[in-house]
Formats: C-alpha cells, sequence, structure tokens
C-alpha cells in the first residue's frame, strides 16, 4: 500500500507578511502588494521589513528567505530546532528531526542572482583573492559563492538541520516549487525518508530579470485607474501580464506512520500528484493545453477522487493572455459542465509572481485553505473574461468546506504539474 502523505509543517515568506499565519492572513483580507519600484520604472511585489536569519548576513537573499521558511516550518510541524533541548517524553514520542530519515527538496529558478551581481566584479580584483585580501572580505566573498548556485537554498536547509540522508534541488522554471514538493512526495512514498523539507524559494528583483521578463512581453504595467496594485490581473479581459514577486515556502511532509508515532497534527494531506512536459516551446504552451490536461486528470485519478468533487482551483494564473487562456481551456476539459460551479482562483494578482516559489507558495496557501475551508479570491479581477468559458472566478474570499483543493503550474520550457490537498 502506498505510504499516506501530510503535511505537518508550513513556512512561508512573501509579500503579504513574513510567516505563514500573516501570509494566508493578508490574502483572505484581500490585500493588496504589488506596488512600485523605486524609479517607479516597473511594478513589483517585495517582501517589506524581512529581518534575514542568524548567520546569514552574507548569504544570497534566495538562501535567506528559504532558511527562514524553513525554520518556521519546521517549529510548526512540532519539530526542536538544531540546538534546542528535547525533553524525556518528546523522545518518547519521537518528537525530533531524525537527520538519518530525513531529506530535503527544495528548489529555485535561477540561484543567488543578487550574489552573482555583488561579487562579480569582486572576482577581478586580486586583492579580494589574494593573501594581502582582509579575512573579513575573504569570509564574505566566499558565503556570497556558496549561495549562487541554484542547489544552495537546498544545501544552506541541510546544513542549519544536519540532514545527511539526501538533498535533492529541483530547477524548473515557474514549476520548480510544485516538483519540489512532488519529488518529496515520491520520496515518502519510496519509502527512503519519513520527513521531506520542501520547497522553494526566488529573490529575482534585479534589473537583469526586469529586462530579461520585459524583453519577452510578459510583464504588466500600472493599471491606469487602479494604480500598481491592480497592475497584474489573472483571468481578466484585459490583462496584459504578472508582476515579479520574491518569497519562499517550505513545507514539512510526513508519512502517516511518522505523524502517528509522534502523534503529530498534521495541517492537510497530499492526495494524489501528476507531472508532465508540453512541448509547444520555451515560452509557449500547446494552444489545446492537452499536457496540462492530462497532468490534472492523472492527479485527480491519483487522488481516487473524480474532478467535480474539486472545492477550488487554485491556478497557476500568470495573467499572460495565452497562459490563462490555455490554462482556462484545461480546467474546462478536466470538469466539463462542472466548470461553471467550481472556483478558480490566482493570487499572483495579490503577492506577484514568485517565479521559482510561486508553486510552493502557493501550495502552502491551498493547504491553509484546506485546513480553514476558506480560499482568498482574485483580488484583482476587474472584468472577467468572458472567452474563458465562464470560469467561476469569486473576487473575494469564500468557503471551500471540506473538498479536495486542486493546486496547478506551469513553467517556461514546458514544465506542467498538478497536486490535489484534501482536508484532514
Amino acid at each position: 500500500m502506498t505510504p499516506e502523505v501530510l503535511i505537518t509543517g508550513i513556512g512561508m515568506v512573501s509579500p503579504a507578511g513574513v510567516g505563514a499565519e500573516a501570509t494566508f492572513k493578508g490574502l483572505l483580507a484581500g490585500g493588496r502588494y504589488v506596488t512600485n519600484l523605486a524609479g517607479g520604472r516597473h511594478v513589483a511585489a517585495p517582501i517589506a521589513d524581512f529581518p534575514p536569519p542568524r548567520g546569514t548576513e552574507n548569504l544570497d537573499r534566495v538562501c535567506q528567505l528559504a532558511l527562514a521558511a524553513a525554520e518556521e516550518a519546521v517549529r510548526s510541524a512540532g519539530l526542536p530546532l538544531p540546538g534546542q533541548p528535547s525533553t524525556l517524553e518528546n523522545a518518547r514520542l519521537g518528537l525530533h528531526l531524525n537527520t538519518e530519515r530525513t531529506m530535503v527538496s527544495v528548489g529555485t529558478s535561477k540561484g543567488g542572482i543578487l550574489a552573482f551581481a555583488d561579487v562579480a566584479p569582486l572576482l577581478t580584483e586580486k586583492r579580494q583573492l589574494g593573501q594581502g585580501g582582509a579575512a573579513w572580505d575573504r569570509a564574505r566573498l566566499q558565503d556570497a559563492l556558496f549561495s549562487i548556485p541554484p542547489d544552495s537554498p537546498a544545501r544552506c536547509i541541510a546544513e542549519r538541520f544536519n540532514i545527511t540522508a539526501g538533498v535533492h534541488a529541483t530547477v524548473a522554471a515557474c514549476s520548480t516549487g510544485t516538483l519540489a514538493v512532488i519529488r518529496a512526495v515520491q520520496m515518502i512514498q519510496d519509502g527512503q525518508a519519513d520527513v521531506v523539507l520542501c520547497g522553494s524559494s526566488d529573490a529575482s528583483l534585479h534589473p537583469l530579470w526586469f529586462a530579461a521578463f520585459e524583453r519577452m512581453g510578459v510583464l504588466a504595467s500600472e493599471h491606469p485607474a487602479g494604480g500598481p496594485a491592480f497592475a497584474c490581473r489573472p483571468f481578466d479581459r484585459f490583462r496584459a501580464g504578472f508582476a515579479l514577486g520574491e518569497g519562499a515556502g517550505i513545507l514539512v511532509l510526513e508519512s502517516g506512520q511518522s505523524v502517528r508515532r509522534r502523534q503529530a497534527r498534521p495541517i492537510a494531506r497530499i492526495a494524489g500528484v501528476a507531472a508532465g512536459t508540453d512541448p509547444a516551446g520555451l515560452t509557449q504552451i500547446s494552444p489545446d493545453a492537452e499536457p496540462l490536461t492530462h497532468v490534472i486528470r492523472l492527479a485527480c485519478q491519483r487522488a481516487g477522487i473524480r474532478p467535480a468533487e474539486l472545492a477550488c482551483v487554485l491556478a497557476h494564473g500568470t495573467a499572460t493572455p495565452t497562459n490563462d487562456a490555455a490554462e482556462a481551456r484545461a480546467i474546462q476539459a478536466v470538469l466539463g459542465e462542472d466548470a461553471c460551479s467550481v472556483p478558480v482562483v490566482s493570487i499572483k494578482g495579490a503577492i506577484g509572481h514568485l517565479l521559482g516559489a510561486a508553486g510552493a507558495v502557493e501550495i502552502a496557501v491551498a493547504a491553509l485553505t484546506c485546513r480553514d475551508g476558506t480560499s482568498p479570491g482574485n483580488v484583482t479581477l476587474i472584468e472577467p473574461d468572458e472567452e474563458l468559458g465562464g470560469l467561476n472566478l469569486p473576487r473575494e474570499a469564500f468557503p471551500v468546506g471540506r473538498g479536495p483543493v486542486l493546486k496547478t503550474s506551469l513553467g517556461f520550457g514546458g514544465h506542467v504539474a498538478a497536486i490535489v490537498l484534501a482536508s484532514v
């Protein structure tokens, strides 16, 4: 029998707040966090007032965000952080992080782009690398270089928690977080681990990436009436692209046996997962959305549910004209005549597109939706696009009951994935 996989801990850092509960509360309240960056050329969703975790001052922001979310997730799961004493009762219940049965599956779409931009000029200065360089300079440079590769958030988490069973780093554009969670599910189902810290992080608010996405024609601009807060409008008739954001989402996944052994209280259950590839091109999606349709159907089948049983769909919803149209087509194909009754939501209008971190943060929001029975709405939707087939697009937070929640992800390069989460 396939082991049950449960979410027991959640950590989030997002433009809506530092912490999982702060983020979810802000989204349910209808917060909109896209604003004008200094200089006013671009709209984006930065994280305000983020204190980097102790000892990470010289690491790239992508690692700082990941570590902050990981520490919250571990605390949320009721597991002690490294260095904390464990009581005899905790030891009896297994309330400790058995690092030989714990793995890491954490990704980012690019790595430490901010650190790379900072240290690149230094690499041509011999005084920074030679014997004449100051010790502080060498230490700072070493930490910065350590946090540039795409596996750096995963490595940093493994180091912080002394995890020895294995580390996996996913790089899959905007599907990175979702695919990292799917890999974690497989680690537990294959018997490799009892606990997996999984998710993703991204910090790409840098001129290089603004220029790249602007060149692709996928960045939104300030709304003439609503201002920057309404720049990104998923499923809107006049949608024109996304706004860049930054953040991290880390989940603690556990086998059902581990949860029962330590008498933990799960937040949600991962009922079914599926992933695939859309070969339409680097930035294209198949007009018929057949690859995504197949993946959604497969995730529902593995979850043992009929699509009509879904309480809601937390969509990828980037607010680009072609992406939203194709995703709507896939949802309609799967739901059939129920497509007008199952609510569809994208939170990218509120917090921007977190790129590599988007999938993990949105899965965390889906898990909290299952826990509380309430979902955020499409807070920037002004005029629903009638050509999307009459999707049910609530603007405000709404009750979802105890039904399962579907999360979809799409990434440049053809990465498509879907996860079904259920209440416990």
